[in-house]
């Protein structure tokens, strides 16, 4: 892919932005002196909006909606330095489709926690948003396919092995689901994405190996 090209991983970026920056003009007024960005209101996931009311867009839609810019910031760092490296291997339709189902299967998990009893009942009516389920499945497939590529970090200032970054971000996001801890919802988004993500690079490494046994 050519520096200058509009890959996927760009356009994931500038729609987020894009969709960030008209959050912050146009809102909905849910109630007397409450808010929400509006197309947040349209797109936002939730288990009764999805699986009530048969929105089932917002699987995809909540992928591109950020709740602050501290949010999408985070969110566009880590998909601008970990996605094109799997959007070249995979390429562009390939790496769309591994990008989407990722975010679907964070919120389907996400779901699946409330149901299990690991999340409160209430949450079925909470809105999520964020890409990070899907960047999660990316940083997952990087860990997969570059074990021993070295990776440093801001904060803490240390550098670490994709392999052991991998291992403590999902060691983080089961720690604070299993006690219910700050953003245990996000975090188990985090880890829906995250499986998916695993799941389908170890069908893809299947699927190479069988075919190249296939041809000898």
């Amino acid at each position: 892919m050519e520096r200058n090209q509009l890959t996927v991983t760009k356009s994931i970026i500038i729609i987020c932005v894009v969709v960030f920056l008209v959050g912050l003009f146009r809102k909905v007024e849910l109630a007397p002196g409450i808010t929400q960005p509006f197309l947040s209101w349209l797109g936002s996931f939730s288990w009764y909006k999805c699986f009530t009311e048969g929105e089932v867009w917002r699987l995809i839609t909540y992928q591109f909606l950020h709740a602050d810019i501290a949010h999408l910031v985070f969110n566009m760092w880590a998909l601008f330095f970990f996605g094109p490296h799997i959007e070249r291997i995979m390429g562009p339709k390939r790496y769309l489709a591994f990008y989407l189902t990722c975010g679907v299967a964070g919120a389907l998990f996400y779901c699946l926690m409330i149901a299990t009893g690991m999340l409160p009942p209430y949450m079925v009516f909470i809105p999520m948003v964020g890409a990070s389920a899907a960047i999660y499945g990316i940083m997952i497939a990087t860990a997969f396919l570059y074990p021993d590529a070295r990776i440093s970090l801001l904060f803490p200032p240390v550098t670490l092995t994709m392999r052991s970054f991998a291992l403590i971000i999902l060691g983080i996001a089961s720690v604070v689901l299993i006690f219910n801890g700050h953003n245990a919802g996000g975090e188990a988004g985090h880890l829906g994405g995250a499986i998916m993500g695993l799941v389908i690079m170890m069908v893809w490494k299947w699927r190479i190996i069988s075919r190249y046994r296939n041809h000898r």
